[in-house]
């Protein structure tokens, strides 16, 4: 081998080693430094809006916690998202759930810039539908997650086929996209906790989650519609801080 291929040859690899640890160090910044900013960039701009969060979750029952963990998953607590699939504002709905929720409020129907100009207005219907979502499912908002990011409709389809939602589950765990965004949306409410700024911890050092068994309802209007009839949702494909696009999930 020539001495001006030698050099050639070591000059390549010379090239691709540096190459390689630009790579790494390019991986490594975001997984160790760019990640985590924008993680708490998210929880940041959801904590901005915990007075509207605590309201809304108040009114419903609900831990405002987990509805901020609802927040940052679909929107990164961004009041004007909007997917492709035309979910809007800050909790994701599509404009017939909206509509759907508002008028067994008793609401006046809203429309698209309604949801994307009124994040409280977002967060109630949201929070209204979520509680219906778990009465549906027994209290088990897990369930009750999984069917706002994939609609009822297809999660009682699931069930059907495999007999009961733990049994689906249990076929499911470590490959469903939505049961995955389940989980994520409950992590993000442990860490909302741990934060202490949508429920600010309490003097004596304990957090102060708000439970749904712990805080009773407001009144809700009758809500007429069968159980077995599917309410419209998509999940959002907006790219927030925390929150993946979620695919199509099999049964």
């Amino acid at each position: 081998m020539s001495r001006r291929r030698r050099n050639d040859r070591g000059r390549w690899i010379h090239r691709v080693f540096w190459l390689g640890v630009l790579a790494f160090a390019g991986w490594f910044s975001v997984e160790r430094v760019a990640r985590p900013v924008m993680a708490s960039v998210g929880y940041r701009r959801v904590e901005g809006h915990a007075e509207l969060i605590r309201a809304a979750a108040a009114e419903f029952g609900l831990d405002p916690n987990l509805l901020a963990g609802v927040a940052l998953a679909e929107s990164g607590g961004r009041p004007d998202a909007v997917s492709n699939a035309g979910a809007l504002g800050m909790f994701q709905l599509m404009l017939p759930t909206a509509r759907e929720r508002a008028a067994l409020l008793g609401l006046n129907e809203p429309e698209r810039e309604d949801l994307l100009a009124d994040p409280a207005l977002n967060a109630r219907l949201s929070a209204h539908y979520l509680r219906w979502l778990a009465r549906r499912y027994g209290g088990d908002f897990e369930a009750a997650l999984v069917a706002y990011n994939t609609g009822p409709g297809r999660l009682d389809g699931w069930i059907r086929i495999h007999g009961s939602y733990p049994a689906w589950r249990s076929e499911n765990e470590g490959e469903s996209d939505v049961l995955g965004y389940a989980r994520r949306v409950l992590a993000y409410r442990d860490e909302f906790v741990a934060r202490g700024h949508i429920t600010p911890t309490s003097p004596a050092g304990g957090d102060a989650r708000v439970l749904a068994s712990e805080v009773p309802p407001a009144p809700l209007a009758p809500e007429t519609q069968p159980a077995s009839v599917p309410v419209p949702h998509a999940h959002s494909d907006v790219e927030p801080d925390l929150a993946p696009t979620t695919l199509p999930d099999r049964p």
